[in-house]
């Protein structure tokens, strides 16, 4: 080696890609060695100290990486690098202070990049992004409402309602907060009443206050034995998300602008109103009525003029990234607003990011992340409502020869249909307001106290802060409606909260190369501290005068305060190796503790161990036709944390004789309650054939959860009516498979495609309390059955199979599909020109529907006229005939009433064709001002195929982010296409 190196000399050469453009930021190394240089701008690169023999590996993001052996003498190298289709290029997380290459990892991770993210069409929020996309996932939309609210689950149910049901999220090292906090909408509408939180109140996730076009990379660590590193936050999986950096060299300014527009896919009622109709079952005093309207032309469909607007959608975006050896930054400000396509709702986003790198010496390195949000969100007034109010409640009962518009004065009259409130006057009249002021701060530190070509030993100080202050006003004036049959007419809530959640951790890395290059040592160490404050407070007034939307004006007033504050404490220790990228091997430990658990001081262990062995590196049986086969197999464990105040018994406030009380509560606290626990053990194959024109990746997994904390019914005598214990265990097992394939690839016409398939079934193991019923609106419609040998997510209900046995319930069907696969498909034709599609296919699930039973009663389904269901007898009119089963078919069989039933769907998530100005014209143009114009036409959602009939669609979920009961489809409104024009601009 000595000799090699006496006779060492200068390497230079470009880097370039398939189709001749330079790379810049491409990375140069000595195999073995931390020896390397970076690309600039124009792809140009110079490493000096080049020994005599040895081998140098090509490698930039997005791209394959390339080795190549140097011959005697040789000073210049030129390299060509292909697309990497399947991201195994990608650097990813393997420890909490960490990272491996894709293609060398030994979990099922996925990754999204950029592209995936927003390289087909802007998405409103992030979270809406990922649907279709991510292998093991359950994303259902809880409404269509701009501004998100998404019920994420990866590889089935982590919990049964007493442990976080949603990934933990993780930008740039800082743990953000994803929670839906309440607003009070709940209470206005009576679909829950009192102080408490409710799953109902519609509101957006957090994670919609994230800029989607910031993001540069998405991890999906979904099951345990790839986020055991994360220990007791990540039972419900780990969604790690990296924004932009700069990438040095020339200083690029970015414009963006998309304009588009949406409109609702279907609609639901339009059966036609005749005096027949209103003779045999309805009320034909009314028949003058109908005469007027359609003799003057105001026979209206009111859900058309509702749900029948147009939303338009604007979102603008300016960036600006450079820098230079030292200092890299990435500044990036969007503003968006998306009007819906009902009167009066609408999400705005105002977002500025910058990330910082500078290098201040050659041993220490730091890093700023910042992000400033604000978010205004209108969400109107659907979903589950008691008083008539919400517009899927008022709709179906709205004949459409009564008259609701204003007159002159601007006086709304009331709904003469007899049931409901005028939803004109609560469109326009009524306040469901969230704001959001968001700050994300991050940082890194790297200080490397060793630094050879052999070995290195990194000290990190990393993480941060994210803050966030929102604001809810929910009015319901005076005069409408509804609120005049009040005892105090008028409602208004004014919601404050305040959450601060912040991260610190510090670790060692150490790497070491040994055997000449060929093995390579990573140990890391750390500790990390997680704190979270959360205020929220409300108050809450009725009996409010005429225009007056102040709660405290209110002749009855009330309020709310709620304080929690909670610390994790967490210890971990991993060890990486990889021998020549052929047998890649880590065992890891995590120890945490937490105030949420009943013994503060107490160390929960967390261990992981994962093994891959690439066999087409072993001798040369491979040829150039495998470049990976990939066997893999992984182990870790996770837990999930009991909800805040799970192990105390609560005490309330009472006046006793004119001084202040304490009162106990009914729910006993549990001081001995454990977190819920899960393992899970992951095997699968990956492989990629002909130079990675072709990949795969299938994986199959046993996650096992124990001690899911339930809830005990105690006897009358105790005094208490109920206390949580561990008292459960479930299984999820599944299976996911990812394909990609260029199909065909040439200079002119390119073509790749992804199919993606996955499954999985859950099972109760273990039940210490008797089987019970939960979510829904009771047997009748259908419920979440919890019951040893059976799926936790099974819904079941009327009628009992056994007339002498109250849980021998007819079983309905499952909310979690057989199966799901996706197909994604990118064309480049005319080098130019690509357009892109992905289709979504969810087989056989089951949604609880009380949408049908609404519109029957009011007469206005699209088929209440009509005499052609299952079991009629061709004269009663199908809205009459089904009330008449009362939810029950011929023979016990639960067609064709309001029983659930099981459906499928297919969807056109997303398509969209870009046109990319050729550089040579763009610089006979413009000079050298401007460097890329690309402009295009994409859309959301813009094709359905389903046999749903129930509702409006079957992605819904009318109880927000519930680990069981979230997929009701209840006074939802229609599903939304978007239709957009994009232009981008880098000068």
């Amino acid at each position: 080696m000595a000799t090699a190196w006496a006779q060492s000399r200068t390497l230079s050469g470009v880097v370039r890609d398939a189709n001749g453009q330079p790379i810049p930021g491409a990375n140069i190394v000595i195999r073995g060695t931390n020896r390397g240089a970076t690309t600039d701008a124009q792809g140009r690169y110079t490493l000096s100290d080049v020994p005599a023999t040895g081998r140098v590996q090509i490698s930039s993001i997005g791209f394959l990486s390339k080795e190549q052996d140097l011959g005697n003498g040789q000073t210049s190298l030129d390299v060509s690098l292909a697309e990497d289709v399947a991201n195994l290029e990608e650097v990813v997380v393997s420890g909490l202070a960490t990272n491996v290459k894709r293609s060398n990892l030994a979990n099922a991770v996925t990754l999204l990049d950029s592209k995936a993210l927003t390289g087909t069409t802007t998405p409103t929020t992030t979270d809406g992004a990922f649907q279709g996309k991510i292998a093991g996932a359950n994303i259902v939309a809880n409404s269509s409402v701009p501004g998100g609210g998404f019920n994420l689950q990866f590889r089935g149910v982590s919990t049964l309602g007493a442990s976080a049901s949603q990934p933990l999220f993780i930008v740039d090292g800082v743990y953000i907060d994803n929670g839906q906090y309440s607003n009070g909408r709940s209470a206005a509408n009576k679909a829950a009443a009192g102080s408490a939180a409710s799953t109902q109140d519609n509101n957006a996730n957090r994670l919609a206050d994230l800029n989607p076009d910031d993001i540069e990379t998405v991890e999906v660590l979904k099951g345990s034995s790839a986020a055991a590193i994360y220990g007791t936050r990540a039972n419900a999986g780990v969604v790690i998300i990296t924004t932009k950096r700069g990438k040095g060299g020339k200083t690029t300014v970015s414009f963006g602008q998309d304009v588009g527009i949406s409109k609702a896919m279907s609609f639901y009622g339009g059966a036609d109103w005749t005096e027949e109709k209103l003779t045999n079952y309805f009320d034909k005093s009314e028949i003058p009525l109908l005469r007027e309207a359609k003799a003057n032309g105001t026979y209206t469909d009111w859900e058309r003029v509702v749900f029948g607007g147009t939303g338009q959608i604007t979102n603008t975006r300016l960036g600006i990234t450079g820098g230079n050896e030292r200092t890299k930054f990435y500044v990036n400000g969007s503003m968006q607003n998306e009007k819906g396509i009902i009167k009066n709702t609408g999400f705005k986003r105002y977002s500025i990011r910058a990330n910082i790198d500078h290098k201040l010496s050659s041993w220490l390195d730091f890093g700023v992340n910042s992000n400033y949000i604000v978010s205004d969100n209108d969400r109107g007034w659907t979903g589950n409502d008691n008083s008539y109010i919400n517009y899927g409640y008022s709709l179906p009962y709205t004949k459409p020869y009564i008259n609701l518009y204003p007159d002159a004065n601007g006086r709304y009259p009331d709904n003469g249909s007899g049931v409901g409130e005028n939803p004109l006057a609560v469109r326009d009249r009524a306040i469901n307001n969230q704001k959001n002021n968001r700050v994300l701060q991050g940082f890194t530190v790297n200080a490397r106290a060793i630094n050879n070509e052999r070995s290195s030993l990194t000290f990190r100080v990393n993480g941060g802060l994210d803050y966030q202050n929102g604001y809810a006003l929910i009015w319901l004036p005076s005069d409408l409606q509804s609120q005049r049959a009040e005892a105090n007419p008028g409602f208004a809530q004014d919601t404050r909260t305040e959450v601060f959640n912040s991260n610190v951790q510090l670790s060692a890395i150490y790497t070491q190369s040994l055997m000449d290059g060929r093995l390579n040592l990573t140990s890391s160490a750390g500790a990390v501290r997680l704190t979270k404050y959360l205020r929220s407070n409300f108050v809450r007034g009725t009996g409010l005068p005429a225009g007056v939307s102040n709660p405290s004006r209110g002749k009855v007033i009330d309020g709310f305060v709620d304080y929690q504050r909670n610390t994790d404490v967490g210890l971990f220790a991993q060890q990486d190796a990889n021998f020549e990228d052929k047998v890649i091997g880590s065992v890891g430990i995590r120890f945490d503790k937490s105030t949420l658990n009943a013994d503060f001081d107490k160390f929960y262990a967390f261990p992981r161990a994962s093994l891959a062995v690439n066999a087409a590196r072993f001798g040369d049986w491979a040829g150039s036709a495998v470049s990976q086969m990939k066997f893999r197999v992984a182990y870790g464990a996770t837990a999930g944390l009991p909800t805040f105040g799970t192990t105390y018994s609560q005490l309330t406030v009472s006046g006793v004789g004119g001084l202040g009380g304490l009162v106990p509560s009914t729910i006993l606290g549990n001081a001995s309650i454990k977190p819920e626990r899960a393992t899970e053990l992951e095997y699968g194959l990956d492989f990629g054939l002909f130079n990675g024109r072709v990949t795969g990746e299938l994986t199959l997994y046993n996650k096992k959860v124990f001690d899911l904390i339930q809830p005990l019914t105690t006897a009358p005598t105790t005094g208490v009516t109920s206390t949580q214990i561990n008292a459960a265990d479930l299984t999820n097992r599944g299976l996911e498979l990812t394909l990609g394939a260029d199909v065909v690839r040439s200079s002119n016409f390119s073509w790749f495609v992804q199919p993606i398939f996955w499954y999985n079934r859950s099972k109760i193991t273990r039940l210490a309390i008797p089987e019970r019923l939960t979510g829904g609106f009771g047997a009748t419609f259908g419920q979440w059955r919890v019951k040893e040998g059976f799926s936790p997510t099974q819904i079941v209900g009327q009628p009992r199979t056994d007339p002498n046995d109250p849980r021998s319930w007819t079983v309905y069907g499952d909310q979690q599909p057989k199966y799901e696969l996706s197909l994604m498909n990118r064309i480049t034709f005319l080098k130019n020109f690509e357009f892109s599609a992905l289709l979504n296919y969810r087989h056989r699930f089951t949604v609880v529907s009380l949408s049908r039973v609404l519109w029957d009663e009011g007469g206005n389904t699209y088929d209440w006229n009509e005499t052609d269901d299952i079991g009629n007898d061709g004269k009663t009119p199908n809205g009459i005939y089904r009330q008449n089963v009362n939810g029950l078919g011929d023979n016990g069989d639960p067609k064709p009433g309001y029983n659930p039933d099981v459906y499928s769907f297919l969807k056109l998530r997303e398509v969209a064709l870009y046109y990319r100005v050729p550089t040579a014209t763009l610089k006979s143009v413009f000079g050298n001002t401007v460097s890329n114009v690309r402009f295009g036409v994409s859309g959301n959602h813009l094709l359905r195929w389903t046999n749903y009939t129930a509702g409006y669609d079957p992605e819904n979920s009318n109880f927000g982010s519930l680990a069981l009961g979230g997929g009701v489809d209840l006074g939802s409104s229609p599903a939304v296409r978007r239709m957009m024009f994009h232009i981008a601009v880098d000068f």
